[in-house]
């Protein structure tokens, strides 16, 4: 069970079985990613209390399904190869836990080791009716072929993203004009030809799965398929018989086009604000949702001395104006504790007139520079096309030099008043 801020609340004896991690190292942390995966990244509960249902699929894409039996609840199913010694198989629900004026207050995820289930399942699935069933069916574009490399399945998924009918290729050798204008081998074919050590020759960026034995991963661009060419991700594995011998191999392909066009659009609108916060004349920083720097431009390093490269990737944004840990406004907005703001800006900030999401303040930093700074800053939220928060921007303007003169003006004004 994890709060709204992703630490976890409760983790019982059954997981601390499972996952070999016991409670006292998890709990009040946020680092319930570490039993099931190698890297950082979310797990189910934690794209629930976000509120991010619509991120589900890019972390769960064909795994997963909503709950028809609870609210606010998600299924999957998946294989978690850094789980044990040879990796688990898991069913794990996910469900949102709501206080009484319905908002989100955390979540709480289930996890149920179907790995021997799972394994029986395979071994059943072995025989050759029963496999080929599946592939027609399945939504994953999916073809077979034989040791003469000619095609003995071309499921209905495949149909569908090449244009091409399954009675036009099923008996023929003819399974690369779906993929490229001249004739050349397909994955599949090189390992019924049993020549896996010159895939990289056909295949840049080839990687052997780490799930399956014998079985070969990669992606790539295809311009002939389709109207503009599409992104695949494609495996093909060998086929054996109860004796291993090759009869023949398997290939699926995953259509990521959409998932490219978002990554490079991502890639560009990050090198466009890098340029941007780069070139402001004015002191600013970035975070993420997670609270970690993602940009801390020129400007900011000479006001802070603090250089970039030991800041971005870290919380450490704090230590530029404060001897102690504490929130930064970007922080509270972040976490959308607009309600948090008094409590450590009262009577220093009001809301931007200017800028929706925006909070303006005006403090002194004692521990910023030899004499201390004083500081004009605004905060903003960021939010993506869906309008999904995914971190904030915060602008400083040193305006020391102006307080000094006020401050001085006024006791330039006191003295002539009262000249004695």
């Amino acid at each position: 069970m994890i709060g709204k801020d992703h630490k976890v609340i409760y983790w019982n004896r059954a997981l601390e079985k499972l996952s070999n991690i016991p409670a006292r190292e998890i709990v009040g942390t946020r680092q319930q990613w570490r039993a099931f995966y190698a890297e950082e990244r979310p797990c189910m509960a934690d794209l629930l209390v976000d509120g991010a249902m619509e991120k589900v699929p890019q972390w769960y894409a064909g795994k997963y399904r909503k709950s028809e039996l609870l609210e606010d609840a998600y299924e999957a199913t998946d294989f978690f190869p850094d789980l044990g010694e040879d990796g688990r198989w898991l069913r794990f629900t996910a469900v949102a836990i709501r206080d009484s004026e319905g908002r989100i207050a955390g979540a709480i995820e289930t996890l149920e080791d179907i790995t021997e289930r799972v394994t029986a399942e395979m071994k059943r699935l072995e025989t050759e009716q029963e496999l080929f069933g599946v592939i027609e069916v399945s939504p994953i574009p999916t073809f077979v072929i034989g040791l003469d490399h000619k095609v003995i399945y071309w499921n209905r998924a495949l149909e569908r993203l090449s244009k091409i009918p399954a009675q036009e290729m099923i008996g023929t050798n003819q399974h690369w004009r779906a993929f490229y204008a001249k004739e050349r081998p397909c994955m599949a074919d090189l390992l019924i030809n049993e020549t896996p050590e010159i895939i990289q020759e056909w295949y840049r960026g080839v990687a052997k799965s780490k799930l399956l034995e014998e079985t070969y991963e990669a992606e790539g661009f295809f311009p002939d398929l389709g109207e503009r060419g599409r992104w695949l991700r494609f495996t093909a594995v060998p086929i054996r018989s109860s004796k291993r011998a090759l009869i023949g191999a398997i290939e699926t392909l995953e259509d990521i086009t959409e998932r490219k066009d978002a990554e490079q659009k991502l890639i560009e609108n990050e090198r466009r604000l890098h340029s941007i916060i780069q070139g402001f004349s004015i002191p600013a920083f970035v975070i993420g949702k997670d609270h970690r720097v993602i940009y801390w431009n020129r400007a900011l390093e000479k006001l802070s001395n603090i250089p970039a490269k030991e800041i971005v990737g870290t919380r450490q944004h704090w230590k530029a104006f404060y001897g102690t840990e504490r929130p930064c406004m970007a922080d509270l907005l972040v976490d959308s504790a607009l309600a948090k703001i008094p409590k450590w800006y009262s009577g220093k900030y009001r809301k931007s007139d200017l800028i929706e999401e925006a909070y303006e303040a005006t403090d002194f930093f004692p521990d910023l520079g030899k004499k201390g700074r004083w500081l004009r800053f605004t905060a903003a939220a960021i939010r993506d096309s869906r309008g999904d928060l995914v971190g904030a921007v915060e602008t400083l303007e040193d305006i020391t030099e102006k307080k000094l003169a006020e401050a001085a003006l006024k006791t330039a004004s006191r003295k002539k008043k009262n000249p004695s």
